[in-house]
Parts: C-alpha cells; structure tokens; sequence
C-alpha cells in the first residue's frame, strides 16, 4: 500500500516467534494445570465508571513479558491514575508463565481465550473510552493517546502491520455469509516514519480524520482497538481470535450506530492461527442478510478450512454477467471419481437435473467428491449446489450457494443449514422441523423423475419382468426388510442389483445391474415395484427417486411407511405396507389396481409436477433472487 497524507508509523520491531515464522503463533503443548475458566456475559447493568479512559491489557499467558512496559504506556499516555488492568487468557493450549510485577492484574489465573480475557476485564466496569491491546501489538503512549478520541463514538482499529509484511487493517464483508476479508497474507509497502512533532499534531481530535486517515470498516479484527463504554457487549467465546474481535466489534457498531473505522498504523509481533468450528461459522453466517460493504466487488474463493470447510474471500473487480446467457453452476455430490462412483445414485440424479438446468440455458458442471473445491477456478462458479448425500460440502464464498438434502438427513447439522444462501430438504417433514431448530427457513423440494427415461411404455407380455413382484437395489450390506417379507410370502419375485446370491431364493435373482433404460423397461413392466426407506429418511418424510421413476413409468408401486407420505403423493398407484400382512394383501394377483389408461393418467401427473424440470425451474428462480440480493 502507497504511503500517503496521514499515514504514520513507527518502526519495525525485530521480535522472533517461537514458531520460526515471522507473525505466526506457535503451539505449544500445554504446562497447565485443568481447564482455564470460560467468561461468558457481563454484569447488567455493566457499571460505567467516572474515568475518561479504561485500558485493558489481554495477553496470552505465556507472553506476559510486554505487560510492564505497557503499563508504563498507559501512564504517560493518560496520567499516572489511569485506569489500567490486565488479564492473562490461555489459547492454544498455552503454557502459564509467572505473572509479572507491577502489572495490574484482574485475575490470578488466566482465562479461556481472548473472549472470556475482555469480559473478565471489564466486568468490574469501564470508563468513557475502552481501550483493548494485546501483549503482541507494540503500541506507545502515542499509540494510545491517537485511539481515545477515535474510540469516543465508535469502535475504532489501529491498522496492522505483520512482522511478515501482511495487513490487518480491519475487515469488509465482501459476501454475506463467508468468513470476512482482512487482508489474508497480502504483502503491501510500509508506511512512511513520522516524527514526534506530527503524532502529536495529528492526536488533535479536530485533526483526527484529516491526519491519520480514518477509513470505515466491517469491524475491527485485531486486539488493538478502542470504543464508547457506554456501548460495550460481552465478546463471544469463540476459538477464533479474528472472529471473536469482528462479532464482538461489530455488535458494538451496531449499538453506537456508526460504522467501525481504522486509523492510525501500529505493529504485532504474531497472531494466533486461525481455528474455525461450528460456533465460528455460525458467527459470520448471522450476516447473511447483511449487505455487502464493498459495493461492486466480487469475490474469489480461498481454499478451506478444516474441519468445517469455511473458506477465506479475496477480493477481485466485478465481472458482469448476462443472466440471460444462463448462469454457470457447479453440482457437488458425493460420489467419488471414477468407476468406483459411476453406479453411485447421485450420480444419475446429478446428470439428469444437469440436463433439466442447460435445457433452461444454464451452464453446468458436476464436480464429484474430489473436486468439491477446485483451486483453479470456482470463484467462476455463479452457482453452487450441494446435492447433500454422504458429505458435507463447503460452501463457496465467490458464488451462490444453495443446498438440496436428499439423503441421510441426520448428518446435516444447523451449522450446515445456516452456511447457505438457501436450504432446500426432499422431507417437508424434516425440513419444517430443521427449520425451526436452525432458525432459518428450509424449503420443501421433493426429489423427482426423468421422464424421458421414465414414461409408460405399451403393454409387453414378452417383457423380462411382466407379471413379477420387482425390487432394483443392493443389498446395503443387509437383508432389506420389504424383500425379506415378500420372500416370505412367496411371492413371484425378481430382484435385480448387486449383492442378492445367497440372500434370496436362486429363482428370484435378476440382473447384477441394469442401465437406466432397463430399469424404466422392468418398472412400466412389472406388476408390482417394492420400494423402501433408510429410517430416519422415512421419519423425515424423504420419498425416494425410485417412488418417483416408477409412477412416472406407468408402474404401481408399495413402500414401506413415510412421514407425511399422503400429504405430498396421494396418488392410486401408490400404497403403503405397513405391516406383512398389509404387504401380502397387496402382493396378492387379484389385488385391484388401477387401469392401464388410469396408469398413464398418474404418469403425465408426475411428469408434470415432479419432473427435474420442475425441480430446476424452482431452483433457478432461487439462484436468481439471491444473486440479486448479494450483488444489488
């Protein structure tokens, strides 16, 4: 960054990190002895002391040795009656130095984090201005003296330089939802030294924006900050210091009103890693209605962060696109690559809504497993959509993200749900409850059919499967229950998919797989088609695809019980066995269904409502409406 007008500096302090790279903290094992204690919420009402300044001094406990020099600070910056205090916190598993003399502590012991550090300190109450530095940030009296009159009426941040030569000069919210930019790793020229004549020429508060520059920011993300008593909330605990310091910073600007702002240019020594978890992410994705505070800007992708697959965003100049042209997306399922995936459910759910999106002028591709996040271009994705099977999937900052639960349900956390632009469910059952546990909406989108594929075909005799009771699947490694009762019964069965040998009678054993085509044959043909459910898929009210392709093919179909089944597919083709007994009444030769011209009625139905056509019409009038709410 070009030094200009305002820009101050001090200079560069040599301090050697312990990790052996420069600015960033290294881990230690711990020394300690049990658990530091977690200081969540502050006295209400937080009492408001007489005093124009507070300074708080946090340090992690095992670099306590700036504290005394600090203290010193404060005391020529603000009298040697100010109100200055220090609290010791433990990250990282941290080691426990001695505490030094002549520090003020609050406590003996350290506490849990930098978040429970600024809640001990303050909870005794705090003056006029707050004033809150790390061990780690070199500040002087100077220093101090500039944040006071910039911390009166809003939160305020010194800019940062990184003994690496990075910034922390505060963060923007480039993309609700996504972790906020702070200048990750950029390398920008140093500002220029300025003498003691202009520091103190510019702590004038009539002076303040004109000679220091004061730039509105998101919040502030570095522990070297100042704001009005009056407005202080209790900093959350979150294992991430950069997002405890923007949640707890912008909370505040929210109560003062005014927009955080950086001013002046100080120094730090090292800064904790970066650790982002459930409650991290769900901190920044509380700003997913929020606006954007870089107005034209979009976004790149960084690459993620484990466990919970957060990603950083850099910004890059907007490229305008012309919706009209189609939009480009990326569907993510979790099959892997190769020939291992080629016969993976998703795999066919995928390419088929694929093709219901391009015939709607999209342009889509399919990134399975090991392409969840692709390094070289997904920040050119202007849609991501999570088919949600086996794997939680990151959402991607540069785009919208929308995700469709089809399977497994009990994997998805609220976490996940409040990741994303928008949550769709194929349960409305489990959908209207995650809703409610999550606090964000999740619409119902049921899974769906191809009815080119699947449609009714004229009746075959001849056909392999005509007159049989059919089930298409595998085994999953266990008897399935629906094909156990109807061996039982001794019914005319025929069971296609990998896995049946030995598990069934040798007469019912079919094909070890079918194409797409075979399968749509052996449904329109078969009298009857067995379906089941994975159980917390049928207590989610999740109707699988094969309901779907079965009914589209003209085929009648029983299935085991599903919550709320009626209420989405009350349909004369369709029944539910709930018992052996109900299964046999049904398998039963002389059971009535419906006609073949009644048949084919419910088939045009399904392929009208319940086609991936359907499904893509609804989620590109989603991806649209969100993408004109990030990018006004």
């Amino acid at each position: 960054m070009a030094s200009g007008p305002g820009w101050f500096g001090r200079r560069r302090r040599r301090d050697a990190t312990a990790s052996g790279h420069p600015g960033l903290e290294a881990r230690h094992a711990s020394d300690t002895d049990g658990s530091a204690e977690r200081v969540a919420g502050l006295p209400d009402p937080l009492p408001l002391l007489d005093r124009a300044v507070t300074v708080l001094l946090v340090s992690r406990s095992d670099r306590y040795a700036a504290l005394p020099a600090m203290v010193v600070a404060a005391r020529v910056a603000f009298g040697p009656e100010v109100d200055v205090r220090a609290v010791g916190y433990v990250a990282d598993a941290s080691p426990r130095d001695r505490q030094q003399r002549g520090v003020p502590w609050v406590r003996e012991d350290p506490v849990d984090g930098i978040g429970s550090a600024i809640n001990a300190g303050v909870a005794a109450g705090v003056g006029r201005v707050l004033v809150v530095v790390d061990s780690t940030v070199g500040v002087t009296d100077q220093d101090l003296q500039v944040l006071v009159p910039a911390g009166r009426e809003r939160v305020a941040q010194a800019r940062v330089w990184t003994s690496d030569g990075g910034v922390r000069h505060g963060v923007r919210l480039l993309r609700p939802g996504a972790l906020p930019w702070t200048d990750d790793g950029a390398q920008q020229q140093r500002p220029q030294l300025a003498t003691r004549a202009d520091v103190a020429d510019a702590v004038s508060e009539t002076r303040l924006a004109e000679g220091i520059g004061v730039v509105p920011v998101f919040a502030a993300d570095q522990p070297v900050l100042s704001m009005p008593g009056a407005a202080l909330v209790p900093a959350p605990c979150l294992p991430d210091e950069r997002m405890t310091l923007t949640a707890w910073t912008r909370a505040v600007a929210d109560r003062t009103g005014n927009d955080p702002v950086v001013t002046w240019a100080v120094e730090r020594s090292a800064e904790a890693g970066r650790t982002v978890d459930a409650a991290t992410v769900d901190a920044f994705t509380a700003w997913r209605d929020r606006a954007s505070d870089a107005s034209g800007s979009a976004v790149a992708a960084g690459p993620p962060l484990p466990p919970w697959g957060a990603r950083p965003v850099t910004p890059v100049p907007a490229v305008a696109r012309d919706e009209d042209r189609g939009l480009t997306w990326s569907l993510k399922i979790a099959a892997p690559a190769g020939a291992e995936g080629d016969g993976w459910g998703d795999v066919h759910f995928a390419a088929e809504l694929a093709g219901a999106l391009e015939r709607l002028g999209q342009h889509v591709s399919i990134d399975r497993r090991d392409a969840h996040v692709r390094d070289d271009d997904d920040a050119a994705d202007d849609v991501t959509l999570v088919i949600r099977g086996l794997d939680r999937v990151p959402p991607n900052p540069a785009s919208v993200n929308l995700l469709w639960v089809i399977s497994h349900p009990d994997d998805v956390t609220d976490t996940e749900l409040r990741s994303f632009d928008v949550a769709f469910a194929a349960g409305p059952v489990w959908a209207d409850a995650a809703a409610a546990r999550s606090g964000v909406p999740v619409r119902t989108l049921l899974q769906a059919t191809d009815p080119a594929v699947f449609r009714p075909a004229s009746l075959d005799p001849g056909a392999p499967d005509a007159g049989h009771v059919v089930f298409v699947g595998s085994t999953r490694g266990a008897a399935r229950p629906v094909v156990t009762d109807a061996v039982a019964l001794g019914a005319d069965l025929r069971v296609h998919g990998p896995g049946w040998r030995g598990v069934v009678p040798d007469a019912a054993l079919g094909a070890p797989s079918l194409s797409r085509a075979e399968v749509a044959r052996s449904y329109a043909s078969a009298r009857v088609v067995l379906n089941d459910h994975w159980a917390d898929m049928a207590a989610g009210g999740f109707v699988s695809n094969r309901v779907f392709d079965v009914l589209a093919s003209g085929g009648v179909v029983v299935t085991d019980e599903v919550a709320g089944l009626a209420e989405v597919l009350d349909i004369p083709t369709l029944a539910v066995a709930r018992s052996r007994d109900e299964l046999a009444a049904l398998l039963d030769p002389s059971y009535a269904w419906p006609t073949a011209a009644e048949r084919a009625a419910v088939a045009e139905h399904v392929a009208a409502e319940h086609s991936f056509d359907a499904r893509a019409r609804v989620l590109l009038e989603a991806a649209r409406a969100e993408r004109a709410r990030l990018r006004p």
